[in-house]
C-alpha cells in the first residue's frame, strides 16, 4: 500500500512547492456593465461573453495623468492606452461544485442574496476559496478577478463594481432589489468600502441594491502604517538595466515582501496534516467539498500569474495610496460632520447604518490588521462585530481554521434560515492546537484521503454547461446568459421599465 501511495503523495508535494512558488511570486453572475451607467472614461469597449457564468469586460481606459516620480513601461506626467480586464465570476460554478452546478441549473423562484467577492491586489480569488461552499449554503456567491496587465485607476474599479450590481438587479433580478453582503480582503476592504458608500449615497442606486452587510478582511485602509508601504514602492520603482532588472525585483519580493505575507508556520502545518489524510477544514469536511478543494488545488499552476514590476508599481501607488487617500477623506469628514457631495453622504449612510464584520489575523505582518479593526470599530463603524483569526498571517486569514459562515449567521441573524447544513454549524474557529493545527478529523475517519481521480468523476464535479435550452429558459426571465450575449427581451422591457420610472 505504502509503495501505491508514493505517487499520491509526491504528487500532492508537487502541489505544496507550486503552492509555495505561487506565493513568492503572486504576493498575495452573469454581469455585464450597463450602457447607461458607463463612464466616458472608456473609450473603447468590448463585453466578451463566456460560459460557466463568467463575464469578461475589457476595456481600453485613458487614465489620468501619473502622480510621483516613479518610472515605469509608461511615460512619466503622460497617459497611457492599456487593456483592463475585470471579470466577475461566479467561482463554485466555474470549478463545478456539484449543489451549485444543480442550483444553478434549476433557476429557484426564490434567488439567494448575493455576496461579492473583493479580492486584494493581486485580483485573484484564491485568498478565500476554501470558504466558499459553505458561504454558497446561503449566498449566491460572486466574485470579481482583474488580469495583470490591468491599469484600472481606483475609481473605474469602483465604477465596474457598482455598475455590475445595477445590473445584476436589472438582468439577473428582473429588475427586483436584492440582498447584498459585500465583503472585501485588503485592497478589496478599501475598494469595498467605497463602494458601500456609493451604493448608499442615493436613493437611485438603493431602488436597485439593499446592502445588508460589509465585511472587510484585513482591510488595507492602513496600508500608509504599513510595513508594505515602507519596503514596496521601493521595490517597485528601483532602476535597472533591462535583461538584468528582473533578478533584483525577484530578489526583492522573496526577500523583503513575501515574507509579509506568510503566518507563523500555521498554513504550512496545516498542508501537511491534510497531506497525510489526518484532518481537513472543518468547511470543507465532506466528500464534495473535498473534491472541490482538489480541483482547485491541481489547478494553481495555472491560476497563478507573476505579479510584473510595473504592474505592482501601479497598484501600490494608484490603487493602495490613492484608495488609502480617498478613505482617510471620508474619515475627515465623518469626525467632521460635514458633507459636502452624495459618497460623503453614503460613508456616513454605511458609517452608522450598514452592520460591520471585520476579520484580521493575529499575525498580520502586511499591515497592522488588529490595531486597524479597533481604529475602525471605534471610529468609523458604529454597528461592528471585530474577529481576531488565531494564528493567522495576511494570506492564511480565510484559511482552514475559520468557519466564515458561521461567523456571519452570528452577526447577521436573518442568514440563520432553513438552507443551514448540519456540517456547517457549531463554533467560527478552530484554534491551532493539538496534532491536527485547527483543522477537524476527517469526516470518513480514513487514512487514505479522496483519489484524485474522483475529484471531477460525475458523483462530485459538474461541469456548468451553457447549452441551448437552458439559454432560453434565461432569456424567458430575463437573464444575461448565452453565447454571442443575447439580452433576455424581458430584460430589456425590466431596464427600459426602470429608465422611465427612475
Amino acid at each position: 500500500m505504502g509503495s501505491m501511495m508514493a505517487p499520491f503523495f509526491r504528487y500532492y508535494g508537487l502541489v505544496a512547492v507550486i503552492l509555495i512558488t505561487a506565493v513568492l511570486t503572486s504576493l498575495s453572475s452573469s454581469s455585464v456593465v450597463v450602457d447607461a451607467f458607463m463612464q466616458s472614461s472608456c473609450h473603447k469597449s468590448t463585453v466578451i461573453r463566456n460560459v460557466n457564468n463568467k463575464i469578461i469586460h475589457t476595456c481600453q481606459y485613458s487614465t489620468r495623468r501619473s502622480r510621483g516620480g516613479s518610472s515605469g513601461s509608461w511615460d512619466e506626467g503622460g497617459v497611457i492606452d492599456s487593456p483592463s480586464r475585470v471579470e466577475f465570476i461566479s467561482p463554485l460554478l466555474q470549478d463545478g461544485y456539484l449543489p451549485a452546478v444543480q442550483e444553478y441549473e434549476q433557476v429557484s423562484s426564490d434567488p439567494k442574496p448575493i455576496l461579492l467577492y473583493l479580492p486584494g491586489f493581486d485580483g485573484t480569488t484564491l485568498a478565500p476559496f476554501l470558504q466558499f461552499p459553505a458561504l454558497g449554503e446561503e449566498f449566491d456567491v460572486k466574485a470579481m478577478q482583474v488580469s495583470m496587465d490591468d491599469r484600472s485607476t481606483f475609481e473605474e474599479l469602483k465604477d465596474l463594481v457598482v455598475n455590475f450590481l445595477v445590473e445584476e438587479s436589472i438582468y439577473g433580478r428582473m429588475g427586483e432589489t436584492y440582498r447584498l453582503y459585500l465583503m472585501g480582503e485588503s485592497f478589496g476592504g478599501i475598494l469595498a468600502t467605497e463602494v458601500a458608500a456609493t451604493l448608499q449615497s442615493n436613493q437611485q442606486y438603493r431602488n436597485f441594491v439593499r446592502l445588508e452587510g460589509l465585511i472587510l478582511v484585513n482591510p488595507a485602509t492602513s496600508y500608509l502604517r504599513s510595513e508594505l508601504y515602507w519596503l514596496g514602492p521601493p521595490i517597485a520603482n528601483s532602476k535597472w538595466a533591462r535583461p538584468i532588472e528582473i533578478f533584483p525585483y525577484l530578489l526583492g519580493l522573496s526577500t523583503k515582501l513575501v515574507p509579509l505575507f506568510l503566518d507563523e508556520g500555521l498554513a504550512l502545518r496545516q498542508l501537511l496534516t491534510i497531506l497525510s489524510s489526518k484532518g481537513l477544514p472543518a468547511v470543507l469536511n465532506t466528500p464534495l467539498r473535498e473534491a472541490y478543494m482538489g480541483r482547485v488545488a491541481l489547478t494553481l499552476a495555472s491560476r497563478l500569474k507573476f505579479m510584473p514590476k510595473d504592474t505592482l508599481k501601479w497598484r501600490l501607488r494608484e490603487w493602495l495610496e490613492w484608495g488609502n487617500a480617498v478613505f482617510e477623506d471620508r474619515l475627515e469628514v465623518l469626525k467632521s460632520g460635514i458633507t459636502e457631495g452624495e459618497d460623503d453622504l453614503g460613508m456616513l449612510r454605511v458609517s452608522q447604518q450598514v452592520r460591520t464584520l471585520i476579520v484580521v489575523g493575529e499575525y498580520d505582518k502586511t499591515l497592522p490588521s488588529v490595531d486597524e479593526a479597533n481604529r475602525l470599530s471605534a471610529q468609523v463603524f458604529r454597528d461592528c462585530v471585530v474577529h481576531i483569526v488565531t494564528g493567522a498571517g495576511h494570506a492564511s486569514t480565510c484559511g482552514g481554521t475559520l468557519n466564515l459562515m458561521q461567523l456571519m449567521r452570528q452577526v447577521y441573524p436573518e442568514l440563520n434560515g432553513y438552507r443551514r447544513s448540519n456540517y456547517d454549524v457549531g463554533t467560527t474557529e478552530w484554534k491551532p492546537r493539538g496534532e491536527l493545527n485547527g483543522l477537524v478529523p476527517r469526516y470518513d475517519y480514513a487514512n487514505v484521503g479522496l483519489s484524485p481521480l474522483l475529484y471531477w468523476s460525475s458523483d462530485y464535479y459538474r461541469e456548468c454547461k451553457d447549452d441551448e435550452k437552458q439559454r432560453d429558459r434565461f432569456r424567458v426571465k430575463g437573464y444575461l446568459q448565452g453565447k454571442n450575449g443575447v439580452f433576455g427581451y424581458v430584460g430589456e422591457l425590466a431596464q427600459a421599465l426602470n429608465k422611465m420610472i427612475r
